[in-house]
């Protein structure tokens, strides 16, 4: 059992550990334009935040959820991503409430593995439920073994609906508990404040406190979408094994060895977590509306394994530390020359791949003729050192750029559907006639004529134009592919990418340069911002100076 003290240096380890989650959550936050996906839920939050009506889809939890926060905090970027990064901070806090089943040192690797996996920072810096759902799910299971069924109900509640991502870990977990031999015991009163705490806040919660009754049908979307996607298409499972290999890679290999581990010296609490692996990641394959999203809940279980694999080699050994530390040294050395041939495959020079696999053969060699010759122990330690210094390099660098990028990156699979493409740059041109036109940022009217949730998004603060005035609008927002012939005779146009999205499916044609730099083939879509002739200054001058204004 471990000692509930007040303060340790390993509390003061996990609160290190949070501050990098929280960095990695929340910095450039508002930065990259919402894509369309997190539009939709975002403009449905608004909307409901401004008293309006709402079409909750079937993420209502997070619609629910972010438009008190919209109302407190007021609509743009960091506050529709801000509730997803505070539930993906709080799943970084768990393993410290779990470290008497773990360990000490496994926790904190869970939790410093939470804090830096690519795809846990990705799906937190999203406007959707996703997170929400994860989350809440995890934090709901935690309340439960810490006795507090009421706030495990309510936990339950929010995840429920919060995202039909949550069915992808609530059906593995029920298999697993028929498979287990050894059933939980469950009291009476326990369930029956657990029950009573998860229908109150479905009926509360669901309903904004009765303010929006809309949101009674919000657990029967979220099911019902997903029993949809089983006969929906969604992303091929080429691209999830592509997510699991060019983000979570180490989670997978380590956290294949635990799961080795824990069945052949009977970890129950190994095995536990394996079997939800493995239902986890047979329910993605045979569900034909997977998304990438799915993965979190493997992710988790897989860095769960992982961290109890490798706890045993944060210490130094009893003897031959020499020996490790010079391995270790040899491997970074080695690998460090492997990374550079990866880059230069990447960038088409297909000689390097025989330096890339004379590195890595030189290096199995080393690590065997070392083992063997003078200390196993030492080469061990010495390459377990190595490899997890690796790994949090490759997780930090996969994690970071989504603090560098000013748009989302249509390459990244962590975001679904298409990618925002310039609609920061149309709102800021609509921005600046409105300014000489009116002499403020958003009062000259505009005609969208698109569907799309990026631009009414990005235009939510410009008000709309009159169509069954007489007088033409002065702005118009159209798909470049609907403009008439003549129509726009006495406007100006310019062009913008409306989204960008994959121009590929299933595997990207030049892997490392995907992997390292996220370069594949992308394609857009054009809209066309038509702004009259008479709104900019120049239209004067041109009409003073015209032949027909000096006969």
């Amino acid at each position: 059992m471990v000692p509930r003290n007040t303060f340790s240096f390993e509390t003061l380890l996990h609160l290190l550990i949070l501050l990098l989650a929280l960095f990695l959550r929340s910095a450039g936050l508002g930065e990259p334009p919402l894509t369309e996906l997190e539009a939709q839920n975002a403009l449905a939050a608004r909307s409901l935040a401004n008293g309006g009506s709402s079409e909750l889809g079937d993420q209502p939890g997070y619609v629910l959820l972010a438009s008190p926060v919209f109302s407190l905090l007021g609509s743009n970027e960091f506050v529709a991503r801000f509730l997803p990064a505070i539930f993906g901070l709080a799943l970084v806090a768990l393993p410290y409430f779990w470290r008497d089943l773990l360990g000490q040192k496994a926790a904190l690797l869970l939790s410093f593995a939470l804090a830096l996996d690519p795809g846990m920072v990705a799906v937190s810096r999203l406007a959707s439920g996703h997170m929400i759902a994860v989350g809440a799910g995890f934090m709901a299971l935690t309340a439960w073994r810490h006795s507090s069924p009421i706030a495990a109900g309510i936990l339950a509640s929010i995840a429920l609906l919060a995202s039909p991502v949550i069915f992808m870990g609530l059906v593995p977990a029920v298999l697993v508990l028929l498979t287990i031999q050894s059933k939980p015991k469950w009291g009476s009163q326990q369930l029956g404040r657990f029950f009573m705490a998860l229908v109150i806040a479905l009926i509360l919660g669901g309903t904004l406190f009765l303010r929006a009754p809309e949101g009674l049908a919000g657990l029967g979307s979220t099911v019902a979408s997903f029993l949809g996607g089983f006969t929906q298409s969604g992303t091929p499972i080429t691209e999830v094994g592509l997510a699991l290999l060019g983000y979570t890679l180490p989670a997978a290999i380590l956290g294949l060895l635990g799961a080795v581990n824990a069945w052949r010296n009977d970890h129950s609490v190994g095995r536990v977590v394996s079997l939800f692996a493995l239902f986890s990641l047979l329910l993605i394959l045979v569900y034909p509306g997977r998304q990438v999203a799915d993965l979190l809940w493997v992710i988790v279980a897989l860095w769960t394994l992982a961290a109890t694999q490798v706890a045993r080699y944060v210490s130094l050994p009893r003897k031959d530390i020499g020996v490790a530390i010079g391995e270790s040294g040899l491997i970074l050395l080695l690998g460090i020359f492997f990374g550079i041939a990866l880059t230069k495959i990447a960038s088409n020079y297909s000689g390097f791949v025989f330096v890339a696999i004379f590195t890595l053969g030189l290096a199995v060699l080393a690590t065997i003729l070392i083992a063997f010759g003078w200390s196993r122990v030492g080469a061990e330690y010495g390459v377990a050192w190595a490899l997890l210094l690796f790994s949090a390099l490759f997780m930090l660098s996969a994690s970071s750029r989504f603090l560098r990028v000013e748009s989302t990156d249509a390459n990244d699979l962590w975001s679904p559907g298409p990618a925002a493409g310039s609609s920061r740059a149309l709102a800021e041109s609509l921005h600046e006639l409105s300014v000489l036109e009116q002499g403020q940022a958003n009062e000259l009217a505009v005609d969208l004529r698109s569907d799309s949730a990026v631009l009414n998004w990005e235009l939510r603060n410009l008000p709309v134009a009159d169509l069954s005035a007489e007088k033409p609008p002065p702005l118009v927002v159209m798909a470049a592919a609907d403009a008439q012939a003549g129509e726009f005779a006495e406007y100006r146009g310019q062009s913008f990418a409306a989204w960008v999205q994959r121009a590929w499916q299933g595997w990207p044609p030049n892997f490392f340069a995907w992997l390292f730099y996220r370069q594949a083939p992308i394609q857009t879509a054009q809209i066309v911002l038509w702004a009259k002739e008479d709104l900019f200054p120049d239209a004067q001058i041109q009409s003073s100076t015209s032949p027909e204004a000096n006969p």
